[in-house]
């Protein structure tokens, strides 16, 4: 029986609670923000609390007083910029004066133009005077949010893509409309230092370890938004120029924005190294902020498959992102078999060495030697020349899917040189072969080039006929000899 009752009186409780709960929503009132951005978070800020006159019919009237939490704020004074770069004051007196019997005043917000300002002072304060918000919502994708409030007043609504506008909430719903764009930040590879290799789409390239890569960055600064920060960075294999202020640039001007730059950031996400650039303050009307600047691939580049990843992405206002934009670049391995001509066991050969020339440029490939069988392209690196051996093909990472030239400065113990000739832009160079290296050449499946020499001793020739002519000449003279000596002896036997 007892348990019965502990089960009633449950019951009861839960009851009361559930019920409590409804009541407390259904008194609630809310701002409705249309054509919300999804995902962006929207707070509102309580600046006047509202007395309607009769609290069934709050849309009959009443009267405002400063909310406690903007204690001072009709002493403000905001500053900003406008879209010709003119500063400006404007003390938040002029929106609105505190009367008898701390009654509110608005005598210079008549104007929609007005209420957007004095949104834009309003948010600015609070942020100064670390101001919780009266209630907060983040957008989804059907373009609606809703605040839930739980008092009547003069709302300030801040988005993360900047100040939205005033609001009065006597409805006790009220409705507004964002009127901030999402910013988007652009990441292009413009250029390379062979851009036959940068990728139609701009969004990659194929590199030799050393090559230059020119990236240029794009980001739209809209009116209203603030707090914006342009961040880039990238894998180990690229070592990306210092930022200094000749890398920015604004379209059409400068928005009236400040900035500052750290070239020692590091995304705390994935370790990648990079830059950031913070401006400070609201644009003053909408621009685009270009930023460009290079990058070199280095020895510590990873090979094909594995991309070297450079990465983008702004936030702004309540440290929301914009989509995360990378190119992606590769550099490829060969392999070099060195084997004897027509050797069905293609058996290596040792101590052969080689240097090797890029088409592209004519330079020399500088290498860094990892191990008897294995050297990466260095630009640094102090080896110019690689040498086989009889146990691996030697293995060389870093080329550009292009053609080079193999150059052999030494043949094994008993061979000759190799004895093609391959011309590049009218310089030939002897005892070379040509190099292809396939674009699906990868470190797990990498491509092969068999170079084979000959065997055999040849002797140098001047071209002459040397002693020969001697041989000639003593054989027709001991014919001639004999022949008269045979016509001698008939001529005495007559």
């Amino acid at each position: 029986m007892k348990t019965f009752r502990k089960l009633i009186m449950g019951l009861l409780v839960l009851t009361m609670i559930l019920g409590m709960g409804i009541t407390a929503y259904a008194a609630d009132k809310s701002i409705v923000i249309k054509e919300a951005k999804d995902g962006q978070t929207y707070n509102a800020y309580r600046v006047f609390d509202f007395f309607p006159a009769d609290e069934s019919s709050p849309k009959a009237g009443g009267v405002y007083k400063l909310s406690p939490k903007f204690a001072g704020f009709e002493s403000y004074t905001y500053n900003y910029v406008d879209k010709d770069n003119n500063p400006h004051s404007v003390d938040v007196s002029t929106f609105f004066t505190i009367g008898d019997n701390d009654i509110i005043d608005p005598v210079g917000l008549v104007s929609e133009t007005d209420a957007a300002l004095f949104g834009r002072a309003a948010v600015q304060y609070a942020k100064d005077n670390s101001i919780g918000n009266d209630g907060t919502t983040t957008a989804d994708a059907d373009g609606t949010a809703t605040i839930s409030i739980s008092e009547y007043g003069y709302y300030v609504v801040d988005s993360s893509l900047g100040s939205a506008v005033a609001v009065n909430t006597t409805t006790p719903n009220v409705e507004i409309k964002e009127k901030n764009d999402v910013p988007n930040l652009d990441k292009k590879v413009t250029g390379a230092t062979n851009e036959a290799l940068v990728y139609t789409d701009l969004t990659g390239a194929k590199h030799q370890i050393g090559d230059t890569v020119e990236f240029t960055l794009d980001a739209d600064l809209k009116v209203g938004g603030y707090d914006y920060v342009m961040y880039d960075c990238a894998t180990e294999g690229f070592t990306l120029e210092e930022i200094t202020d000749a890398n920015i640039t604004f379209d059409p001007v400068n928005p009236g924005l400040t900035w500052t730059i750290d070239n020692r950031w590091e995304n705390p996400k994935n370790g990648r190294k990079g830059f950031l650039i913070k401006f400070n303050g609201e644009p003053n009307q909408n621009s685009k902020v270009i930023v460009k600047y290079s990058a070199v691939i280095n020895e510590n580049a990873v090979i094909n498959p594995s991309p070297n990843i450079n990465e983008a992405f702004l936030t702004y206002g309540n440290e929301k992102d914009t989509t995360h934009k990378e190119t992606i670049h590769y550099t490829y391995p060969v392999e070099i078999k060195k084997i004897a001509k027509g050797d069905p066991d293609e058996k290596l050969l040792k101590d052969a060495k080689f240097k090797v020339i890029r088409e592209f440029d004519g330079s020399e490939v500088k290498l860094t030697k990892i191990d008897e069988s294995h050297y990466k392209v260095d630009p640094e690196g102090e080896i110019t020349e690689f040498i086989t051996t009889d146990t691996k093909n030697i293995l060389i990472e870093g080329f550009a899917p292009e053609k080079y030239v193999l150059v052999e400065t030494q043949a094994p113990k008993g061979y000759n040189l190799l004895t093609g000739v391959v011309t590049v832009n009218g310089v030939e160079y002897q005892h070379a072969q040509e190099l292809v290296v396939s674009e699906n050449s990868k470190a797990d499946a990498v491509q092969v080039e068999k170079v084979e020499d000959g065997t055999g001793l040849v002797l140098p020739s001047t071209g002459g006929i040397g002693t020969t002519i001697f041989y000639i000449v003593g054989g027709i003279l001991i014919v001639a000899g004999i022949a008269y000596f045979i016509v001698r002896r008939k001529a005495d036997a007559e």
